[in-house]
């Protein structure tokens, strides 16, 4: 093990190089850093990631929160800045290494960078590791093997990480902290202009540029189809990062929706509760909603080639976690050529129409709460790397003394 050799009373304190990609990674990895930061503020924390880390404290030497993709297809316009990106962290890392690394989601950009850190000694802990129920058991070893540990999602992941060897904790889904509402909606709703007594839904395209060119399009579709059926509906478009702003902006005022369609960026938990169903692409936000008792439908679309490479490799039923998790097709998905602003609104339209149907799909995202386990997942996770880091840190002094 490289052990970081450095002086001056202010080395005396933990390093941890947290690594992040896409804005979901971003988010997560701020949530967890401030958790770190409650019970040790002198912790050091460093690395790779977006606005949201920063935020929460972490020193970012390396931007990478921009660089987010799904897809085989997709990933070779980025090729090129992901080599730049990672260069960059094998420098900085090289010249200034932490006593220990955590890695957030990303698992193309992360299985490369969890590599190099094994090469260099630098034990890593996994904070949402690679998505193996997705792809495949195989994965797993490789990820066991190096990790020092690894922090799971979901209790079935860690069981299969714990069997191909590795040092896992299962604490729960993080989400199960973050996900709450306010007090005071009817504020929130007026400050926006609009009216809370309104039926309200949303639209969740998703936080990739390139889900907003694949998905946007027929899900502004799909409100104007709505509209016409129901004028009395009043709809909210969630901004996943303040980056995206003036692309959904655009396309909106493309669409002919400008005023027909709210932006919103704050008080979101608390907005989408309010609503009585969501269009939206597939990912975390899916239990999010879950979480909410929102029904919803969900979409998405790839490359053809991501498509059919995903068909063949690809070991879940179904596209969506709430349906993964419950093992059955309790909200609607749509994917490929099936995702058009015809059979988008006509999913919405069976939810909103039916008020049976909608209740069926609330009682079945109720269950999903108690998969995901009890709340201080984030202190819990917190207090487990501080504890390892400490451990190593001791390790590593005794190795040099």
């Amino acid at each position: 093990m490289h052990a970081p050799q450095r002086g001056g009373e202010i080395e005396s304190y933990p390093r941890i190089f947290i690594a992040a990609g896409e804005v979901s990674g971003d988010r997560q990895a701020a949530y967890l850093a401030r958790a770190i930061l409650s019970h040790n503020r002198h912790v050091q924390l460093y690395g790779s990631g977006g606005e949201k880390m920063i935020e929460a404290g972490i020193e970012i030497r390396v931007r990478t929160s921009h660089l987010g993709c799904v897809g085989f297809q997709e990933a070779l316009r980025y090729l090129h800045p992901l080599r730049r990106v990672m260069s960059e962290i094998r420098s900085m890392i090289r010249s200034d290494p932490p006593d220990m690394a955590v890695l957030v989601d990303n698992e193309g950009f992360n299985g490369l960078l969890s590599r190099f850190l094994h090469s260099e000694g630098i034990p890593f802990i996994y904070y949402f590791p690679p998505q193996v129920w997705f792809w495949g058991e195989w994965r797993a070893r490789a990820v066991a093997t190096r990790a020092h540990a690894i922090i799971a999602a979901f209790a079935d992941e860690a069981a299969i990480y714990r069997r191909e060897g590795g040092q896992v904790r299962w604490f729960g889904h993080p989400l199960i902290d973050i996900v709450k509402t306010e007090p005071g909606a009817g504020k929130i709703f007026d400050s926006l202009g609009m009216d809370s007594a309104r039926r309200t839904i949303a639209i969740m395209p998703g936080s990739r540029f390139q889900e907003l060119h694949q998905m946007v399009p027929a899900m502004l579709g799909a409100a104007q189809i709505l509209l016409t059926k129901h004028p009395e509906l009043q709809i909210i478009l969630p901004l996943a990062a303040p980056h995206l702003r003036s692309a959904l902006e655009k396309q909106i005022m493309r669409a002919g929706m400008s005023g027909l369609v709210t932006v919103v960026e704050d008080h979101i938990y608390t907005l989408l509760s309010k609503c009585e169903m969501v269009l939206l692409s597939s990912g975390t936000a899916t239990l999010e909603l879950a979480l909410l008792g929102i029904p919803m439908v969900v979409a998405y679309r790839v490359k053809p080639l991501t498509y059919l490479l995903g068909k063949h490799l690809l070991k879940v039923r179904f596209l969506s976690m709430p349906n993964i998790l419950l093992g059955e097709r309790a909200v609607p998905e749509l994917l490929q050529e099936d995702v058009t602003a015809e059979r988008l609104a006509l999913e919405a339209i069976s939810i909103l129409d039916r008020p049976e149907r909608a209740n069926t799909i609330r009682e079945k995202l109720g269950t999903i709460r108690s998969m995901l386990g009890e709340r201080g997942v984030l202190d819990r996770a917190a207090s487990f790397i501080l504890n390892e880091v400490t451990q190593i840190r001791e390790r590593n002094r005794l190795e040099v003394a």
